[in-house]
């Protein structure tokens, strides 16, 4: 398998490798098969299959070449047109009324084999549905569009999908896979660390991990998806033991398991404490910077209303300073001229202005005062947060060690 399929999300990849692992092992000898991929728009099934041809058909369109857009309760092909058609984790996503034709549809257009793999219902499979639902709501703040499907749709009734084949003539098999606690738990996990970027470097090394080392021998039951291959005619059936480890699933994985998502929840409020702390600070520290800002930006209106006064007044006081006659007013004159000089610097209110300016000076005084206790105050905050962000780091350490211990656990140290 190349890093991109080993890459895949646990669930996703599960599905397609067993999948993909039954046709390859139906095939044998033969030539590549055509296979018609139900509700595959996305494609995965060439990454598993690249020497079958897949054609896909969805009611959803994509980008994906040779896509075709059609319902799967009315395929539109030929009888017989393809070696195998699959659906994975389709039916589920089908109203109830329309699930008989849909069965029907995916035979009638196969030559040899139907394969529909995904949740059959179960008090057990639908309790880890909700379960797992509760958990997105309530810690990512969010429902999971296809899990609410499978709540409005119900899940489908396998032992009547089988029946349904076998009355067409097919031999049905039914193949285990995805033991149930731990699909649950690590779904959990999966989509947390998936939910947060900072985690996001650990839920690759951990999809990575289940898909090389876990997989063939996640089997154990309870399941949590089932595949049903239906053989037509003469085609072989498949041999399921020829393709999986025997099924493990140890004693006490669950319980590791839970201690890992605990410390993944003390983790995330430590950070969230963390960065709800910094984004105060920084918001303070701006709404300083912005009242700072509005008053050098008064002061220096105010000086230049003052400047422009200021030079009114002088041009007045000049204008009776070089009069011809100035050196002969009387005093009583010389009153007059001083009482109109007064109104004159009054009515350029330059009295004012430097009034507003001492009041402006004053004001920046206490603003900086005030800033300057503010940023002291601030300065052990930021050392605070320098030692939790020490803290914090140790933490994500010890985080990647304990899972990197809870993997070795599953493995029994391989």
């Amino acid at each position: 398998m190349n890093a991109e399929v080993l890459g895949l999300p646990f669930d996703q990849y599960q599905r397609y490798r067993l999948v993909s692992d039954l046709l390859r092992q139906l095939r044998g000898d033969g030539p590549p098969l055509r296979v018609l991929d139900v509700g595959g728009r996305t494609a995965v099934l060439r990454q598993f299959l690249g020497d079958a041809r897949i054609d896909l058909v969805d009611v959803e369109p994509s980008a994906s070449p040779g896509l075709v857009l059609g319902d799967g309760s009315r395929l539109p092909f030929q009888d017989a047109s393809f070696d195998a058609v699959c659906a994975f984790d389709t039916l589920e996503h089908v109203p109830v009324p329309l699930r008989e034709a849909f069965v029907g549809e995916v035979r009638r257009v196969s030559r040899k084999w139907v394969i529909l793999a995904g949740p059959y219902a179960h008090p057990r499979v639908e309790e880890a549905e909700a379960l797992l639902q509760k958990f997105l709501e309530q810690k990512l703040g969010e429902r999971h569009r296809y899990l609410d499907e499978h709540l409005h749709n119900g899940l489908p009734d396998r032992a009547r999908t089988e029946r349904q084949l076998e009355a067409s003539g097919a031999r049905v098999v039914s193949i285990p896979h995805g033991n149930l606690d731990r699909w649950l738990v690590l779904q959990c996990l999966a989509m947390y660390m998936d939910y947060d970027p900072a985690l996001r470097p650990i839920a690759r090394d951990f999809q990575r991990f289940y898909n090389e080392s876990l997989y063939a021998s996640d089997h154990a039951e309870p399941v949590y998806r089932h595949v049903i291959v239906a053989a037509i005619g003469d085609a072989r059936c498949p041999k399921a033991e020829e393709l999986l480890d025997a099924p493990v699933a140890p004693a006490g994985a669950l319980r590791q398991t839970f201690d890992m998502t605990a410390e993944l929840v003390h983790f995330d409020r430590e950070r969230t404490w963390w960065l709800s702390v910094r984004g105060e600070l920084e918001r303070v520290i701006a709404s300083y910077k912005e009242q700072g800002d509005a008053w050098q930006k008064g002061a220096e209106h105010t000086k230049e209303q003052l400047a422009k006064a200021q030079e009114r007044y002088e041009h007045i006081f000049a204008a009776y300073q070089s009069s011809e006659n100035g050196r002969k007013w009387s005093v009583a004159q010389l009153e007059a001229a001083q009482k109109a000089l007064a109104e004159a610097r009054a009515g350029t209110g330059i009295e004012r202005l430097e009034a507003e300016l001492e009041r402006s000076r004053q004001a920046r005084a206490v603003a900086e005062k005030e800033l300057a206790d503010t940023r002291e105050k601030l300065r052990g905050l930021e050392e605070l947060l320098a030692q939790r962000e020490l803290v914090y780091d140790e933490q994500q350490r010890e985080l990647s060690s304990r899972w990197k211990s809870l993997l070795r656990f599953f493995t029994g140290g391989r």
